[in-house]
């Protein structure tokens, strides 16, 4: 393969033609915008093989675990769904060697909530960010492998990856049954006359929350299931 190098110069991004409020603000001060191209933050176009991977999927091909994870999702009594990630720092982060990682090293970074009336099927599985497609991650981690500096020395264990089924989360579903609407009262706007959040059918929208420094000062002593416990 190519060696890997560095690319001279300012790059420019010929699709790009919008700019958001926070770069018009700092352009109209005269500084360099934190998150632009021109601050150092090309990665390059995103090649196919690492495209519209789920959730799961990304953390199948990260070589470094430093979050513990907590995916809920909430299925309501008039069959409207939602989801909601809740992140926060792992005590130990851990560097793979070997990925994808064996599937009962999945559970001590990745937890599966699912609240709806009924027990999940292969249907609502499909739904939700949780499934894995064997084939994505190993095009995905063999590109890496090939293009990524920081996977030139990684072993791909195919082995591991066929531990993966593709029509179910990979990791233990803790299902509540309820029939309560999942519309969280204290984020809804006043002219929202939705009775549910979510969608009906085709892929669950999700949002992701992190607990920041300030929360985990406030939880400093708690062992790591206990910190879980207060994210969720």
């Amino acid at each position: 393969s190519d060696p890997i190098v560095e690319i001279p110069g300012l790059v420019l991004l010929s699709n790009c033609s919008d700019i958001c409020t926070g770069c018009v603000r700092d352009l109209s001060q005269g500084k360099i915008p934190s998150d632009s191209l021109a601050n150092g933050l090309w990665i390059g176009e995103i090649p196919p093989q690492l495209k519209d991977l789920s959730w799961t999927e990304k953390m199948l091909i990260s070589r470094v675990k430093h979050n513990i994870c907590i995916l809920k999702v909430h299925v309501s009594g008039m069959s409207k769904m939602k989801a909601n990630i809740v992140s926060h720092s792992s005590p130990m982060p851990k560097i793979y060697s070997v990925l994808s990682p064996a599937r009962e090293d999945l559970d001590e970074v990745l937890a599966f909530m699912y609240i709806g009336p009924n027990v999940p099927t292969h249907k609502e599985f499909k739904c939700t960010p949780m499934l894995v497609c064997q084939n994505k991650v190993k095009e995905a981690l063999k590109w890496l492998k090939l293009n990524h500096s920081d996977y030139t020395n990684l072993d791909i264990s195919y082995s591991n990856l066929e531990e993966y089924p593709e029509d179910e989360p990979p990791v233990i579903i803790n299902h509540t049954q309820s029939m309560a609407l999942n519309k969280d009262s204290e984020s809804t706007a006043v002219n929202d006359s939705e009775e549910d959040d979510g969608v009906e059918q085709g892929d669950c929208p999700f949002v992701v929350h992190g607990l920041t420094r300030t929360n985990l000062n406030r939880l400093a002593g708690l062992r790591p299931y206990e910190i879980t416990a207060c994210a969720v």
